[in-house]
């Protein structure tokens, strides 16, 4: 469990958490995509008779792409969100650099982490590092 944050910490783990959630989605639905061209061109999609475990796998496959395809937007909005924010602080600090060790959330598997991250503030844009 992650212990209370600051507002800035949470702001900066919200930014880093949602883009590589968008880029997890999105490479997991290139993988989908793949998997179900795949699959049609297997199943000689050209003569367009499949048994019914052939289709049950290119369905599959592409409710899957779907759904990759729906969380990567979804993360991508909420990491536009984020970055909005951290705009906004940045104008609040008139650009100012921000160091912080910042504790990320178990995504994927992995095990809870600290990140050593530097935000700077460029002519009104965010860039962490």
């Amino acid at each position: 469990m992650i212990a209370q944050a600051s507002t800035i910490e949470q702001l900066i783990r919200d930014y880093i958490e949602q883009k590589e959630k968008s880029m997890y989605y999105g490479k997991k639905r290139l993988d989908a995509e793949k998997e179900y061209n795949k699959l049609l061109t297997h199943y000689d999609g050209e003569a367009k008779h499949y048994t019914l475990e052939q289709a049950d796998k290119i369905y599959k496959a592409y409710l899957e792409m779907i759904s990759n395809g729906e969380e990567s937007s979804r993360a991508h909005a909420l990491f536009e969100e984020s970055a909005e924010k951290l705009r906004e602080v940045g104008q609040i600090l008139f650009e100012a650099t921000i160091n912080a060790q910042i504790l990320m959330k178990p995504f994927n598997g992995e095990a809870p982490s600290t990140r050593s991250v530097r935000v700077t503030y460029v002519n009104g844009q965010v860039v962490v590092s």
